[in-house]
């Protein structure tokens, strides 16, 4: 695989954008009655579609000159499933001890509910996941299923209809039925739109070698897409009372910047335009840092809570220290915890 080093750097923005998004929460919680981040930041949601679009994109990335080969594809579903479920049972495994010390730690916005088999295995279930990211794993392994079977009996010249087929499935499905079943549900979420959409670009990507569009505009297109993105989600909040978008709103509002985000930084890298090397090092370390920081926030949030004032000023010296701390921890993870097991996993395969 070509390596992107704009990807990687896209995958840091990605995670810092969450955790921006769920620090919003952490200090609302556990930082007084008076706070200092911007309800802005909660467009930080936005990092999870751009997740997915980059997600389709190595899909395609990783599997040119590799279709109709089982062997290739046995291999590259054990190499995803891999890449996923270790450092996840990890973190799982420690949301599961929580629960069992003290089950009102867990889930408390659903009743304290878990289903521990389905999180386990990232299966679609009615409540959330031990650790609460993992709901966006459960769509990443359902795209990871579905596209072995499209690598396993697709010629590679006809991917592109395969995808449109599914992507038309899905479509069809949302405008005709609908359904409350955790299972349907999931197979025709528009949210695999955002997956299949990163496909797409990828394909027209790597047929088209040449770099059509200066950069200068690449990175206005960037500039004016993120800011549309921003007051379109400040005004869907306004009509509705609702933070996240829901479903084709979601699309319009997060998967299209973050599409067109990833086409004009993969582009740009063509024309020697590249991100800071500093998000490419948290891009690495972006899926520890994802499954670590609510853990993290959460922990360090209630020990601020033990002596958060009724003024700003521990909130200026506690949301900075949060926000490095998340990263510090992720780092961490990824050094001594997610590349051993990845590593593991790879010698046994």
């Amino acid at each position: 695989m070509e390596k992107l080093l704009n990807i990687q750097a896209l995958c840091g923005v990605a995670v810092i954008s969450v955790v921006l998004f769920h620090l919003v929460t952490i200090e609302k919680k556990y930082g007084g009655p008076k706070t200092f981040l911007p309800d802005i930041f909660n467009f930080g949601m936005f990092g999870v579609d751009l997740f997915f679009v980059i997600s389709g994109f190595v899909m395609i990335a990783v599997t040119r000159g590799k279709f109709q080969n089982t062997k290739q594809a046995i291999r590259f579903l054990y190499r995803r499933a891999s890449r996923i479920y270790p450092t996840y049972w990890v973190y799982s495994i420690l949301v599961l001890m929580v629960f069992w010390f003290n089950p009102t730690l867990v889930n408390s916005s659903q009743g304290n509910q878990v289903d521990i088999l389905a999180s386990f295995l990232l299966i679609p279930s009615e409540v959330l996941p031990l650790v609460m990211v993992g709901w966006t794993l459960v769509h990443e392994m359902y795209f990871y299923l579905v596209f072995f079977l499209i690598l396993l009996i697709t010629q590679e010249e006809h991917v592109f209809k395969a995808l449109l087929l599914w992507a038309a499935a899905i479509i069809f499905f949302n405008v005709s039925f609908g359904s409350s079943n955790p299972l349907t549900k999931l197979v025709f979420h528009p949210l695999t739109i955002e997956f299949i959409s990163g496909c797409f670009l990828a394909i027209i990507f790597y047929r088209s070698r040449k770099p059509a569009l200066k950069t200068s505009f690449l990175l206005t297109v960037v500039f004016f897409s993120v800011i549309t993105a921003i007051y379109g989600h400040d005004l869907y909040q306004q009509l509705t009372g609702h933070i996240e978008p829901d479903h084709w709103w979601r699309i319009l509002i997060f998967g299209m910047p973050a599409l067109l985000m990833v086409f004009c930084f993969i582009n740009a890298e063509r024309n020697g335009f590249f991100i800071h090397s500093s998000l490419i090092n948290i891009g690495d370390a972006s899926y520890s840092i994802y499954l670590s920081h609510i853990l993290t926030l959460t922990a360090a949030g209630r020990i601020w809570s033990a002596f958060s004032s009724d003024s700003l000023y521990d909130n200026y010296l506690m949301v900075p220290m949060l926000f490095i701390l998340t990263i510090i921890v992720g780092m961490f993870s990824y050094r001594y915890v997610e590349k051993p097991l990845l590593s593991y996993s790879r010698r046994i395969a």
